[in-house]
C-alpha cells in the first residue's frame, strides 16, 4: 500500500504545543480579573488550562472547517448550565473583548476575550470556571472530569456528528479495542464463587496455562473476587503486558483450588470470522482494529490451502460493521487489488489530503468475490465496498450502506480523554463522496425473500434487469443524494440470510457474475 500526501508542515507535537500553552499563560495572567478571587476551592486551575489549550488548539488547527474558535468556547462554557442553570456566559455590551460571566442575572466573574487565540481561550474559561465554582454548590460538587465533559460535549454539538469528547474511563476501553490489552484470552460471566470462565482462546496465555471451559476463578491475586461485578473482576484479569496474574481456580466441587500462574500478553480482539461452505469462503468483518488486515490475509491463506483451486469465490460479509481503523481498512482491501486508487481524503489541514493506492502484490488471485453491505455498514466498511466495486474487484449486494465518510483523528488530553475530531471527507476511488451517500450495492436485496422468483431467476438474462436498475440508482446519486439511498432501503431482514443466498447464486453463475463487474465500474475519467 502507498499513500501520497499534499504538501504539509508537521502538526505540532502535543508536548510543544503544551509548552507554548503554557509560556502564552504567563504572559496573559495578568489581563484576568474575578469577584471571588478570595474562594479557593480542589479545582485546579493550571491542569484544567492545560487541558482546555490542547484541546482548543487541536480544534482549531486541524478540525474539517475552520471554526470560530470563540464562538465554539462561549458555547462550551455555557454548557455548564447542565449543573448550574442560573449561570450565563457572554460578551459585555460594550466591552466585546471582555467575557462575563453572570449569575443568577449578576455579574460573577469577567475575563478578557482570547480573539482568535486558543491559548488565550483556555485561560478564559478555566478562570470562568473557576470564578462559577466560587458561587454555585452544584459546580463546586461536580469533578472536574463533569466540568470537562459539559464543555467538550457541547463544543462538539457545534461541530458535527462524530465530533466528540470521551472520557478517560471510556477512552481506555476504546483504545483497548483499537490496540489492545494486556490480558490472558478468557471470557468470563459472574457466578456465586467468583467467575466462570465461559471460553478459552485457544494459542493465548490462559490456554497455555491449562485453563479451560467450566473453572471457576475465587480469587485474583490475594484477593477474593466473590460478590465483585464483572466489570470489576476484568479489571483484575487485565493489566500490564508481561506482568503476572496469579488466580486461584476451582475445577472439581470435590476437589481442592489450586493456583495458576499466568503471564499477560496483548490481547487484540478477534474482528475475522471465516468458515468454508460448497467452495465458497464466507468472511464475516465484525469490525477494524489493529489486527484486522493480518487476520484477514491469515483466513485468505488458510483457506487457499485447505481448498486450493476448489475456491469458487470470497464472501465478504461487512454488514452492521460500525467501522474502525482507516490504515486497516485500506491494508484489508489491498489484499484483493494489484493497483489503482483506494481511498481519497481531504480536509482544510495539507495532511488531510492523501491517495492510499493498492501495492502490486495480491494473495486472493483472481477469485470472484461479493460484499455484504447494509444500511448499518459504516466508515471503514465502506471504504472495502466501494474500493473493491470501484476497481471492479467485486459485486455488493446488499442495501445501501450508512453514509459515514468523514475521517477522525484521536487526540489523547492530559487527563488520559480523548476528543475524536473529524478532519476529512472520503472519496471512493471514481471520486464520489462516501459521506451522507454511502455506497449503492450492484443487486438490492431489500425487496427480495428467499425463495422469491426474482432469486430462481438470477441469469444472465436478469442480469440485464439488474444492470438498468443499478445504473439508474448510480444516475440519481449525481443530483440528490437522499433519492438514491432510498432507491435501495435496508430492510433487515429476520429470517432466511437473502443476501448470502443472492450472493452465492451469483458467484456460482461466472458469466453474470463477470457481467456485473463490468457495468458496475465507473466509465474511464468518471
Amino acid at each position: 500500500m502507498s499513500i501520497r500526501l499534499g504538501i504539509y508542515q508537521n502538526l505540532i507535537r502535543h508536548g510543544t504545543t503544551v509548552a507554548l500553552c503554557l509560556f502564552l499563560l504567563t504572559g496573559l495572567s495578568a489581563c484576568l480579573t474575578s469577584q471571588a478571587d478570595g474562594h479557593t476551592d480542589n479545582f485546579d486551575n493550571l491542569a484544567a488550562t492545560k487541558m482546555f489549550n490542547v484541546a482548543f488548539s487541536y480544534i482549531n488547527d486541524i478540525y474539517i472547517e475552520q471554526p470560530n474558535i470563540g464562538a465554539l468556547v462561549m458555547a462550551g462554557l455555557n454548557g455548564l448550565r447542565r449543573f448550574e442553570p442560573g449561570l450565563a456566559v457572554v460578551h459585555a455590551e460594550d466591552h466585546k473583548e471582555q467575557v462575563m460571566f453572570l449569575f443568577e442575572g449578576r455579574v460573577a466573574g469577567t475575563a478578557i476575550s482570547g480573539k482568535d487565540d486558543p491559548a488565550a481561550w483556555a485561560l478564559t474559561a478555566s478562570k470562568i470556571v473557576k470564578s462559577a465554582r466560587s458561587v454555585s454548590e452544584p459546580l463546586r460538587k461536580a469533578t472536574p472530569e463533569d466540568i470537562y465533559e459539559a464543555i467538550f460535549d457541547t463544543i462538539s454539538k457545534q461541530l458535527d456528528p462524530y465530533t466528540r469528547y470521551t472520557p478517560a474511563d471510556s477512552a481506555r476501553k476504546e483504545r483497548a479495542k483499537r490496540e489492545g490489552f494486556g490480558g490472558i484470552g478468557i471470557i468470563v460471566t459472574a457466578h456465586s464463587d467468583g467467575a466462570l470462565v465461559d471460553s478459552v482462546e485457544a494459542d493465548r496465555p490462559a490456554a497455555k496455562a491449562g485453563l479451560k471451559k467450566g473453572d471457576r476463578i475465587i480469587s485474583i491475586g490475594l484477593q477474593s473476587i466473590s460478590g465483585l461485578s464483572i466489570k470489576r473482576i476484568i479489571d483484575h484479569i487485565r493489566g500490564p503486558i508481561g506482568k503476572q496474574v496469579e488466580m486461584l481456580i476451582r475445577r472439581n466441587p470435590r476437589a481442592a483450588p489450586f493456583t495458576v500462574n499466568v503471564v499477560r500478553e496483548r490481547i487484540v480482539s478477534q474482528t475475522i470470522f471465516p468458515q468454508t461452505r460448497n467452495g465458497l469462503v464466507h468472511i464475516r468483518i465484525t469490525s477494524f482494529n489493529q489486527k484486522t488486515a493480518e487476520e484477514m490475509r491469515a483466513a485468505i491463506e488458510a483457506a487457499r490451502q485447505q481448498l486450493g483451486s476448489q475456491i469458487r469465490g470470497f464472501i465478504i460479509d461487512v454488514r452492521g460493521n460500525p467501522g474502525g481503523l482507516l490504515d486497516q481498512a485500506v491494508a484489508l482491501a489491498d489484499l484483493f487489488l494489484e493497483g489503482g486508487a483506494i481511498l481519497k481524503t481531504n480536509g482544510r489541514h495539507p495532511r488531510s489530503l492523501q491517495l492510499f493506492d493498492a501495492d502490486p502484490e495480491v494473495i486472493s488471485g483472481d477469485i470472484p468475490i461479493a460484499v455484504l453491505l447494509d444500511g448499518a455498514s459504516a466508515s471503514a466498511a465502506e471504504i472495502v465496498a466501494s474500493a473493491l466495486q470501484d476497481q471492479g474487484r467485486a459485486i455488493v449486494i446488499g442495501a445501501s450502506s450508512f453514509g459515514k465518510g468523514t475521517v477522525q483523528q484521536v487526540l489523547r488530553l492530559p487527563n488520559n480523554g480523548e476528543f475524536i475530531l473529524t478532519w476529512a471527507r472520503m472519496h471512493a476511488p471514481s471520486g464520489y463522496v462516501l459521506n451522507k451517500f454511502g455506497v449503492l450495492p450492484n443487486i438490492c436485496t431489500g425487496q427480495l425473500a428467499s425463495g422469491d422468483a426474482n432469486l430462481m431467476h438470477l441469469t444472465e438474462k436478469n442480469g440485464e434487469k439488474i444492470r438498468k436498475e443499478f445504473l439508474a440508482r448510480r444516475a440519481i446519486r449525481h443530483f440528490n443524494t437522499k433519492l438514491a439511498k432510498k432507491t435501495c432501503p435496508w430492510h433487515p431482514q429476520e429470517n432466511a440470510d437473502v443476501d448470502l443466498e443472492v450472493a452465492e447464486r451469483v458467484l456460482n453463475k461466472k458469466n453474470l457474475y463477470n457481467k456485473m463487474l463490468t457495468y458496475a465500474m465507473p466509465a474511464a475519467g468518471s
